[in-house]
């Protein structure tokens, strides 16, 4: 599957969720899931957009972390539709929901900073990306339990 630039992202946002409900169909569903499929893995980070559909979204038998790489512009256009037209007003609107709106923005915040500091530090050029253990990097999927078995292939392969 090919992976998406970051710089076209914005357009193809349908494509990608188009891809992770075909992806949903491959040979590896829930149901099908064996116990072996996550031996050995202990972390999994996806990198994605707010428009691509990550599944599953939690996990029990490793740890799950998915970034949303445009969480700042998603917080940032969020807090531009509550903001008053007027400078007084805003000010005011600010100063009344100011803990509210640290309170909901922050987690979100640190998310996509987190995750751009991450993928940096992979060196991910394209999305939607999938970390295995920190070690395997699988492009183009946006189902963690493909991307795992295709690592995991991969590693019996090695052997």
């Amino acid at each position: 599957m090919r992976a998406i630039p970051f710089a076209f992202l914005a357009s193809l946002g349908r494509l990608a969720l188009l891809l992770s409900l075909l992806a949903g169909f491959s040979n590896v569903c829930a149901g099908d899931v064996h116990q072996d499929l996550y031996k050995g893995v202990t972390k999994v980070e996806v990198f994605a957009n707010s428009t691509m559909v990550i599944t599953p979204v939690q996990a029990n038998a490793y740890q799950l972390v998915i970034y949303r790489l445009d969480a700042l512009k998603t917080v940032e256009a969020a807090i531009n539709r509550n903001i008053p037209k007027t400078e007084a007003a805003a000010r005011a609107y600010f100063a009344a929901h100011q803990a509210e709106i640290k309170r909901q923005i922050t987690p979100a915040v640190l998310n996509g900073a987190n995750g751009i500091a991450m993928a940096r530090h992979y060196k991910l050029d394209h999305i939607p990306a999938i970390v295995v253990d920190g070690a395997s990097v699988i492009y183009g999927v946006t189902n963690v339990d493909q991307a795992i078995a295709m690592v995991q292939k991969h590693r019996e392969s090695r052997k």
